[in-house]
């Protein structure tokens, strides 16, 4: 017969007497270890009670968390992530101090080598505690403690880890079962290590490795007799016997450890004389406290680490929960440690943190991708992660902030769709600044009103003929605002869609602005879309530009490559990259032949920013008033995108203006009065390349001929009425370098 509160049943019918016997009928079970009938003891309630023990579910204890491990590419490990975030380093028993051993089974369970699990005196004693409901006695043997702190561990809510620390009747019975069944699964040894794995001694350390680390800056193989008295004699009451606070009772704590060791005869009454004596010997280390990214092994590359976190809780939910709960999985990460050394030394060189060098504190941040397949090989931002965890680098739902205007680096969408409908490299626009450009079409037919543009030289002298090459190295505004009109804004915004841009919040770029609400609109209404007025990520821009890099193959960022149980060496599904082609390849060439030119020719906005002995191109941008300034730059074989802006005031006044317009690059400190892009954002990407990981100087494939119809697209524009002024613009003046001259012109096709 089950009866579901045989405790009260018992105590209504036998009182106190009763209660005792049905106590003992328990232990007696809890002793055996087993199910057995109970005969000839109290008659049918103590037969209710073994029933009641005897079907009670208690599931299995699992195995203590763990933690996991996050590594980079070439196996260097980056950060460990333990579950509810609680540092643990379980060590094996070899590891662990003798003297640590035997002082714990001294003043915890000296009884546990003969016994076992389940001390008889122990048990009734917490059964019989407080019997009346109040509470019950906390676990006894280091069985039922290592059960208790094991539950602790797993907690993932105030609920649980009340339940496992407070338990009530039935909690209780259940750890006294889960207790047998461990100390039938593991021999002494195995289970004291368990112990003092899971034992918690105050100071945030959990397990006697990392309470060697807090107290005494050592491993648990070093402890001396004093230090393992100390730890031993801690465990019962953390609070009370806190050597920090309380080294009184510490002290006093310590020679209770040490006289019960001398009674069982662990240690002689000399030793036990001496060590009374000793003093604390404390040697705080605070060290072990922080962990996961914001611990400081990971501070070269703490931002990247925060984004793996982050797309492990959205895209890896399952897994993700495992690390939190039980752990013991290794992640794989793309992280190139090369790549990320040279981009985090870069950022925080152009633009050090809290420095006269940048007054107005600049956000410098930079994203590298690895094209032809999308692994993010380093996200770099000049802050300290902890002190700032907002990662500037990526979308909002994967910890970044509200994104960043690209300027002209955005032209490339419009390049593109250019280049795409067959505009050769000599194709002819008249342009006039300021002017008013349009009307434009959306996607949905409908009209958008012309727009007013400037170009950053400011007024013309007069209307001039500009080519698509020239005006691209030169970044022309009103250029490109009358080739976005004449391609289709609408097209413009669906070439960016291919190659991977959203919205930072994650949003379709043809869905309207959520963050706007009802004002928001989608961006083939925005006719200011080539010159960088939606907000985006430079981890978007970084791909994009990827994409031209490996000849039009756009794979979307990837962080993980293999996630594996350490146990078992079984490896869990990861997502792909999704790659498709986002233009044909000889569109890429002939943008890749264009954007060279950004580096080479002489008066384009960042000539001289080039990587010796390497291919590269690039692009500028720079945003209105300079609020944000960028750089893209790419080889073959990697490819980066920088943007640099005042977080605090992105659009304020003066934001990067004057004084906060400084930066360092190769030649020193500059300061131009106004940021553009081939400042601190060029000067970041060529610290970082000349450093990176960039393998052999392949070079761009050469372009399909056809692009050269009209010639190679370069030279000074023709004025058309009044004579213009015949310079470039739009990024901001270049800097010191070299570089490999753009490939040779073929020669135009014959017909």
């Amino acid at each position: 017969m089950h009866v579901q509160n045989p405790w009260r049943r018992a105590g209504a019918t036998y009182g106190t007497v009763g209660r005792l016997i049905v106590m003992c009928a328990v232990a007696a079970l809890l002793i055996a270890g087993a199910a057995v009938p109970v005969v000839g003891i109290v008659g049918i309630a103590a037969r209710d009670v073994a029933n009641t023990f005897n079907t009670l579910p208690v599931g299995t204890l699992g195995v203590a968390p763990s933690r996991s491990v996050m590594y980079s590419s070439d196996g260097k490990v980056l950060a460990y992530l333990y579950p509810n975030h609680i540092y643990r380093i379980p060590v094996a028993y070899s590891q662990i101090s003798p003297v640590m051993r035997d002082a714990t089974v001294a003043i915890e369970d000296s009884n546990f080598f003969q016994q076992g699990a389940l001390d008889p005196r122990g048990t009734l004693r917490a059964l019989l505690h407080n019997s009346g409901g109040t509470g019950l006695q906390g676990a006894s043997t280091l069985a039922q403690q290592y059960v208790k702190n094991v539950r602790v561990l797993q907690a993932q809510n105030r609920t649980e880890y009340n339940a496992a620390v407070y338990p009530d009747l039935r909690r209780k019975i259940q750890q006294l079962r889960l207790a047998a069944d461990v100390e039938h699964q593991m021999a002494p040894n195995q289970l004291l290590a368990a112990y003092l794995n899971v034992a918690f001694f105050s100071h945030s350390a959990y397990g006697i490795e990392v309470a060697s680390e807090v107290y005494f800056s050592k491993h648990a193989s070093q402890l001396t007799l004093t230090e393992a008295a100390l730890l031993a004699g801690l465990v019962q009451a953390p609070s009370t016997y806190d050597p920090v606070g309380h080294p009184a009772n510490a002290l006093q704590r310590r020679a209770q450890v040490l006289m019960r060791m001398q009674q069982l005869h662990y240690i002689s009454t000399a030793e036990e004389l001496a060590a009374d004596r000793a003093p604390l010997g404390l040697k705080m280390s605070s060290a072990p406290v922080a962990a996961g990214c914001a611990s400081s092994r990971v501070s070269w590359s703490a931002f990247f680490c925060d984004y793996v976190q982050h797309v492990l809780e959205l895209n890896y939910e399952p897994i993700w929960n495992e690390i939190n709960t039980t752990g013991g999985l290794a992640i794989y990460t793309t992280l190139n440690t090369k790549d990320q050394l040279a981009a985090d030394k870069a950022v925080n060189y152009v633009q050090p943190r809290d420095t006269t060098v940048n007054p107005g504190h600049n956000a410098d941040t930079e994203v590298l991708i690895q094209p032809g397949t999308g692994a993010v090989r380093a996200i770099a931002v000049n802050r300290v992660f902890g002190q700032d965890d907002i990662d500037y680098a990526v979308n909002t739902n994967y910890g970044g902030g509200a994104g960043v205007q690209t300027g002209s680096s955005s032209k490339i969408f419009t390049l593109i769709t250019a280049l795409e409908q067959g505009k050769p490299f000599g194709y002819p626009i008249k342009v006039k600044a300021p002017a008013t450009v349009g009307p434009f079409t959306n996607c949905k037919g409908q009209y958008v009103q012309p727009a007013l543009f400037n170009n950053a030289e400011g007024p013309s002298n007069g209307t001039e003929i500009w080519m698509l090459n020239q005006a691209s190295v030169d970044s022309i505004n009103l250029y490109f605002a009358n080739l976005e009109q004449q391609v289709g804004l609408c097209n413009v915004v669906k070439t960016a869609v291919d190659m991977g841009m959203t919205r930072a919040d994650g949003t379709s770029l043809l869905q309207p602005d959520r963050a706007l609400g009802t004002a928001g609109i989608s961006a083939d209404n925005i006719p200011s879309f080539t010159l960088g007025a939606v907000y985006v990520s430079p981890m978007s821009m970084a791909a994009a530009y990827a994409s031209v890099a490996a000849r039009g193959w756009y794979c979307s960022p990837t962080a993980i490559v293999k996630i594996q149980v350490i146990t078992s060496g079984k490896q869990l599904p990861v997502q792909s990259a999704k790659c498709h082609r986002a233009m044909p390849q000889g569109v890429a060439d002939a943008a890749n032949y264009i954007l060279q030119g950004v580096l080479n020719i002489p008066g384009a906005t960042a000539a001289g920013r080039g990587i010796p002995g390497h291919f590269a191109a690039a692009k500028t941008g720079t945003a209105n008033g300079g609020y944000y300034a960028a750089f893209a730059g790419y080889t073959p074989t990697l490819a980066a995108y920088v943007s640099v802006f005042n977080p605090a005031h992105p659009t304020g006044a003066g934001a990067m203006l004057g004084a906060n317009a400084c930066y360092r690059d190769l030649t020193g400190e500059n300061c131009p009065g106004q940021m553009f892009g081939d400042n601190a954002p060029g000067a970041t990407w060529e610290y970082t390349f000349l450093r990176a990981a960039l393998g052999p100087n392949l070079p761009f494939v050469s372009p399909p001929a056809y692009f050269f119809a009209l010639g190679n697209g370069l030279g000074a524009p023709k004025p058309v009425g009044k004579k213009g002024k015949g310079k470039g613009g739009g990024g901001g003046p270049g800097g010191p370098g070299g570089g490999p001259t753009p490939p040779p012109s073929p020669p135009p096709p014959t017909h």
